[in-house]
């Protein structure tokens, strides 16, 4: 079974609310609409129940199966805006999300956060930095957590590597010029998403253009500190590095390259980049280059769960997150209700 088929399984064994704010976007309603049917989740759209239904109306979009929260609804908002008020890990005063409640993203992001929705997909109408400061606003990060990130699923058609055929990838989005701690912090987020997704260990390496001190500089110097940070940290998991790409991948490769004991090296499946600049450019031309699929990027890092997608995706694309979003959100509920 491939990686999307046993998400699709898992979304239609335990499905979940998906709060979605770009529903008068034809092509995220059609999809949206699809997914519901599909019973991979259950589609709760978040906005002017007049203009969702103008766009239904000119589509031929059947919404009986999807479930419409008007953002115009004051007795709502002010209820939401009290409970989330209410809540012991609020981020911000009432004043301030009463202020932003009327935004379709706030109010879904508001509506997770106080239980009325299970996870939030955006992203075709919305930027990566306006996803984030509004998750930053309201969702805030998970305890202990020093940077959030972005992880990116790819899943590689032909590569033939002990590890399968699934990466995760990090982080092309969010930490731009990451410190060894930042990178630590990454790595360990990476892990645990990676593991709780593929129902395995991770084996993460954190890439460099030096393995095991074949060469030298700052950046070199940043990422061996961040493996030793990591595995002070969490010596649960097998992170280890610093490796190039090859050796990190190929066993072959890194039979030859590392000369000390490594779980990881020649096994990774978790790739954590020294830069948002080397991840964004990586994924991109495995995106291009190579018979792949891509998912997410789930972000990682803050209290609750919640995808992205790019304003460039495809209809199965988005399809594939959706049901990618319903299973991170029930994952996260396992974990806070003690079942692993």
């Amino acid at each position: 079974m491939s990686f999307i088929d046993s998400i699709y399984d898992k979304a239609k064994q335990n499905k979940q609310r998906i709060a979605i704010s770009e529903c008068t976007n034809e092509l995220m309603m059609r999809v949206a609409v699809r997914a519901a049917a599909a019973g991979i989740a259950d589609i709760v759209f978040v906005g002017n129940p007049i203009e969702i239904e103008k766009t239904s109306q000119r589509c031929k979009i059947d919404l009986s199966a999807v479930t419409i929260v008007n953002v115009g609804d004051e007795t709502y908002k002010e209820r939401l805006a009290e409970r989330y008020d209410e809540l012991p890990n609020k981020v911000m005063g009432k004043k301030f999300v009463a202020r932003r409640i009327g935004d379709p993203l706030y109010m879904a992001m508001v509506m997770e956060s106080v239980g009325d929705a299970d996870c939030i997909f955006a992203g075709l109408d919305t930027t990566t930095y306006e996803f984030i400061l509004a998750a930053s606003s309201i969702i805030g990060r998970a305890a202990g957590v020093i940077t959030p990130a972005a992880l990116l699923i790819m899943e590689i058609e032909g590569f033939e590597g002990g590890q399968g055929n699934c990466f995760g990838m990090s982080d092309g989005a969010i930490c731009l010029e990451p410190t060894s701690e930042e990178l630590a912090c990454i790595s360990i987020l990476s892990c645990d998403t990676f593991s709780a997704l593929m129902g395995r260990s991770a084996r993460c390496a954190l890439l460099s253009s030096s393995t095991c001190g074949s060469g030298s500089g700052p950046s070199v110097d940043r990422i061996s500190a961040a493996v030793k940070l990591a595995n002070a940290q969490r010596p649960d998991l097998m992170i280890d590095g610093e490796f190039q790409a090859d050796a990190a991948i190929n066993a072959r490769v890194a039979a030859k390259k590392v000369k000390r004991p490594s779980e990881v090296s020649g096994r990774a499946d978790v790739l954590i980049f020294p830069d948002a600049a080397a991840c964004n450019i990586g994924t991109k031309l495995i995106q291009q280059y190579a018979n792949s699929r891509s998912y997410g990027p789930i972000y990682l890092g803050f209290r609750q769960a919640f995808i992205d997608c790019s304003r460039g995706d495809t209809e199965d694309r988005i399809f594939d997150n959706i049901a990618l979003c319903s299973v991170m959100a029930a994952n996260r509920r396992g974990r806070e209700n003690g079942v692993e």
